[in-house]
């Protein structure tokens, strides 16, 4: 997210935050400083992505989606059919901008598409022709940090 005042929570395209996480976050109440957020590599719900997972490792998801849910209940204390960032994107209340890689055969694109469409508040998305996934910074630099830079000076009103 990005902060106006203060020291703001840096974002390093190299180590992406994850965007569910960022997206759910956003949907809540946030601090009058929060102006914007960056969202890259997003999925709709976690559900959905560890099926697409599991389709990935060419096992069953009917069989095995139960084992993991029961995992992340037992060993992390939450259930994974409870996290949803296209709820959250109907809640959120500042601009969002989002990033995906078209080439991401790990993310399809079409989930940061869906989160994009959920989003009620003021957004911009940007699709990087031929970058796979978590590498759009990577694989067009100028054009990533151009987006970046262009959404910061139309919410921050500021020269930077």
């Amino acid at each position: 997210m990005i902060h106006r005042n203060g020291l703001p929570l840096t974002y390093n395209p190299r180590l992406p935050d994850l965007p569910v996480t960022v997206l759910m976050a956003a949907g809540k109440q946030l601090p009058k400083n929060v102006i914007g957020v960056l969202a890259d590599c997003g999925f709709p719900t976690a559900r959905e992505i560890m099926m697409q997972v599991i389709r990935q490792m060419g096992l069953p998801p009917a069989l095995v989606y139960p084992f993991v849910k029961l995992g992340a209940k037992l060993y992390g204390g939450f259930d994974l059919d409870q996290f949803s960032a296209l709820e959250a994107a109907a809640h959120i209340q500042v601009p969002v901008i989002f990033f995906h890689g078209e080439a991401d055969d790990f993310v399809p694109c079409r989930m940061t598409e869906e989160a994009y469409k959920a989003c009620t508040s003021e957004k911009e998305m940007y699709i990087v022709e031929d970058a796979g996934h978590a590498v759009s910074y990577l694989v067009n630099t100028p054009g990533y940090r151009k987006r970046v830079m262009d959404f910061l000076r139309k919410y921050m009103n500021k020269d930077i």
